[in-house]
């Protein structure tokens, strides 16, 4: 019997989850050298980027959010990361992905989870005066810092458009960031400080979540703007200008930035018309125009097509349905277990602080059932909390 190949770009969460349950299921046939699994990325560094969020209030450290990626995945599973597990180019019709170090690797079955990454030529001026908690750990430490020698001032929290990964996330750290200057730098609002949240479309999350977050900021005095369309950064003046002519005025601008795909993707020739890799909404396998002979490639996360929403639950769940198909592909099973849209959004109603517990959520939907109305809870926000130190050594080892 020769030997299958199964080949994973990206050792991130997704990629990490699928590798550790494949190989811990195949476990046999990888001892009789029957399979093999390799993963690819030219970072050996892991970031529980979920964690961003809270880095700039000190409720996580960088100890806490980072480890060693041979140490989160399976000693059977080869890792190569650096230059010669930095993809530049995926041949689907030749099967072989080729890297920066001028390695080339074959596959019988491929995992494309590279994730997506910020698009700051997108909106003119944005480089200029660029904040944010979104794109890396260096990026959210200096926000913190900022943060904490910022004496007073209009804060705006800008949403340039969509798609971003974890769309909540700017809304929860709108409240972690209110709580922080009420109760950490002892602002007054509406005198030393104005927070200012502006959003692309009409609804942030789902009904039922964009009706408790309006609530939430409406009672926090936080602006919000929706359907805000900016065109232009201006940094010398501090000022953000919309499509409609609005102008607002800042003394410290974070942004979260419209997001694309890896661009060794894009290179490949590889992405759909709006610059994604297009999937079965729930197969995940790759299909581009029903293109059936790419059976043996799946999308997987970030990565995936615009109408599969980008968030860290619902990664989580793509990871465990794909690596049950890729085991019922190398035992030649004909069944595909569908992924049916599990997704969701953790909640963030308010912080641990000197004069409030903390409340938070949860919240889940799929394709076919939309997300019913809940409740932020103090056990929620204590559950939302630990998940980031469980994280390690249950969700990311696909334990979970």
């Amino acid at each position: 019997m020769s030997k299958k190949k199964v080949l994973i770009l990206g050792g991130g969460a997704v990629g990490a989850i699928v590798a550790n349950k494949v190989s811990r299921e195949m476990r046999r046939e990888i001892a009789r050298g029957e399979l093999d699994i390799t993963i690819l990325d030219k970072n050996a560094t892991s970031y529980n980027q979920g964690g961003y969020t809270f880095i700039p209030f000190g409720l996580l450290t960088p100890e806490d959010i980072t480890r060693p990626r041979r140490s989160l995945i399976s000693p059977r599973v080869n890792c190569v990361f650096g230059r010669d597990g930095e993809v530049t180019m995926v041949n689907l019709d030749q099967r072989e992905v080729k890297t920066v170090g001028g390695e080339t690797y074959a596959y019988d079955y491929l995992l494309i989870a590279t994730g997506c990454q910020c698009d700051l030529d997108a909106l003119p001026g944005l480089k200029e005066d660029f904040n944010t908690f979104y794109t890396n750990l260096d990026d959210t430490l200096k926000l913190k810092e900022r943060l904490e020698n910022m004496p007073k001032g209009r804060i705006v929290i800008l949403t340039t458009g969509m798609p971003v990964p974890c769309p909540g996330a700017p809304g929860k750290f709108a409240a972690l960031l209110d709580d922080y200057v009420k109760s950490v730098k002892g602002w007054k609002p509406g005198t030393d400080s104005t927070i200012t949240f502006l959003w692309p479309l009409p609804l942030v999350g789902p009904p039922e979540y964009n009706k408790l977050f309006t609530r939430n900021l409406k009672e926090r005095g936080i602006e919000d703007r929706r359907e805000f369309k900016p065109t232009e950064i201006n940094p010398s003046s501090r000022q953000i200008v919309s499509a409609a002519g609005e102008i607002i005025d800042y003394d410290l601008l974070i942004t979260i930035p419209v997001h694309k795909p890896a661009q060794a993707m894009v290179d490949s020739g590889i992405t759909d018309e709006k610059g994604w890799l297009p999937s079965d909404k729930y197969s995940l396998r790759y299909n581009n125009k029903g293109a059936e002979s790419y059976r043996e490639v799946y999308v997987v996360g970030d990565t995936g097509p615009v109408d599969i929403l980008k968030t860290g639950i619902g990664a989580h769940y793509q990871a465990s349905v794909t690596a049950q198909n890729l085991i019922n592909d190398l035992h030649g099973t004909p069944v595909t277990v569908p992924y049916r849209g599990e997704t969701g959004c953790p909640f963030v109603q308010s912080s641990y602080t000197t004069s409030q517990r903390g409340k938070a959520h949860i919240a889940t939907w799929t394709y076919d059932n939309p997300l019913k109305p809940f409740k932020p809870t103090e056990l929620g926000w204590f559950f939302y909390r630990m998940y980031y130190y469980i994280y390690w050594d249950t969700a990311i080892k696909g334990l979970m």
